[in-house]
């Protein structure tokens, strides 16, 4: 999960990338940019015509604590639908 619910697109080294952060909406959009990868790795697209923009790898502040929120969150949403 990000904070701004925007998945990441990290440069780690050369041709060594990484996407993360879908929020749990990752089949589609991991599919599509998935394309846009193979070609970013190949030398077809630059980074200025990747859909995002290249960050560093930064560590999520408070992080325990929005995974806790978040699976009180989701098991309190599981209870209320199954009931």
């Amino acid at each position: 999960m990000t904070t701004d619910n925007v998945p990441r697109f990290h440069k780690l080294a050369d041709n060594v990338v990484a996407v993360s952060g879908y929020n749990g909406r990752g089949i589609a959009p991991g599919t599509a940019f998935g394309k846009v990868i193979a070609d970013y790795i190949r030398g077809n697209i630059g980074d200025d015509e990747m859909p995002l923009p290249p960050t560093s790898v930064s560590e999520t502040r408070f992080r325990r604590l929005r995974e806790v929120a978040y699976e009180l969150g989701s098991q309190a949403v599981h209870l209320l639908v199954t009931k």
